[in-house]
């Protein structure tokens, strides 16, 4: 059954639900959605289930919450996620759910209905946009489902995603904290853009929750999930435009010069700069001045070369000079140098 899946329920042994894919999505009959595994018939759901604070970290959701939730319109009301198995292999996935969804969107003026209509601007922009790059910098979208649990939490409305692992926000108060990591996110935001997409949700630190890195991926060493090369995927694309001309004249890489936006050349890259503490890394290489007269320099004498391939060339001779200048004199690369930080490439 392509459009319809069993679900069970962790911490509810007795119930089984029958998810169906929900075609009808308000003003946008006609969107197309990766089709679901062919093994994929049934799925089993990880309690606890889990939300996002205030501050953007992961907290647990228990299932008495789960089955309120929508009832009431709470001020700090947010999706609540889950991890699921397929119950005939090990592939992961997503569920991004509302409970008591008749309830949920009942009230466009009401919180929960924000919360429902950022989950549908998802889906849209990702079957708008997003299909040809799944799987690479963002998770699959298997589009959206619908199950009626009944007198439990009514009609659950949820969207099905490739698990993608866990967020930076996270991830970002472990070991796995490293400049690699911060690079292989940075690159990540990067492709975004000279693909034409700008994220759009990337304003301060709890927004660092929009990028997961799968540290939990099959075949990966402890040495290569702190030297980023795991894989990274940017999700929650409520907010985000297309049609995106990146014109950044940085790539997101340490400098030892505080930035504003102006020079940087794009609010979106100079955030993650920011946040990532690269404007301001005393032990960096290149200084932001010198990139950026590199970029104005090389600019005017490729007058017809895409932004995208200048900052390419950009990279390249920042690698060159990160490896002239980082050797010991044994020949042995310092930490941080430019093996580490190609491994970084999603």
């Amino acid at each position: 059954m392509a459009n319809a899946l069993w679900v069970c329920i962790e911490g509810l042994p007795d119930e089984r639900y029958l998810a169906r894919k929900w075609e009808k999505i308000p003003k946008h009959e006609e969107l197309a959605f990766k089709a679901i595994p062919p093994d994929l018939t049934s799925m089993i759901l990880s309690t606890p289930l889990f939300s996002n604070a205030a501050d953007g970290r992961r907290e647990e959701v228990n299932l008495d919450y789960a089955q309120a939730w929508g009832l009431n319109d709470e001020d700090n009301l947010e999706l609540v996620f889950a991890q699921a198995k397929c119950a005939a292999t090990s592939n992961r996935f997503c569920l991004r759910m509302i409970f008591n969804a008749e309830q949920a969107t009942s009230d466009v003026r009401s919180k929960r209905y924000r919360v429902y209509n950022n989950l549908m601007n998802d889906a849209v922009f990702h079957a708008a946009h997003l299909a040809s790059i799944e799987g690479l910098y963002v998770p699959r979208h298997y589009g959206m489902w619908i199950m009626d649990t009944g007198k439990w939490a009514g009609k659950v409305l949820f969207s099905l995603n490739q698990w993608c692992g866990v967020s930076w926000r996270e991830l970002s108060f472990t070991k796995f904290n490293t400049e690699a990591n911060k690079v292989l996110i940075g690159r990540s935001f990067e492709a975004l853009h000279d693909l034409g997409i700008d994220h759009g949700g990337l304003r301060n630190r709890e927004d660092l929750r929009h990028a997961l890195i799968d540290v939990d991926a099959p075949g990966l060493s402890q040495a290569d999930l702190l030297n980023g090369r795991a894989r990274c995927y940017i999700v929650d694309f409520s907010d985000a435009h297309a049609n995106h001309l990146c014109t950044r004249k940085l790539p997101i890489l340490p400098h030892h010069t505080f930035l504003w936006n102006t020079p940087v050349g794009c609010a979106e890259i100079s955030g993650a700069l920011f946040l990532f503490g690269f404007v301001q890394c005393p032990n960096a290489e290149t200084s932001a001045s010198e990139a950026l007269e590199w970029h104005t320099e090389y600019s005017k004498s490729h007058p017809n070369m895409k932004n995208s391939d200048i900052l390419m060339a950009q990279r390249e001779n920042d690698d060159e000079k990160t490896v002239s200048t980082s050797n010991s004199d044994d020949g042995v690369p310092t930490a941080g140098t430019d093996s580490s930080r190609r491994s970084g490439a999603a």
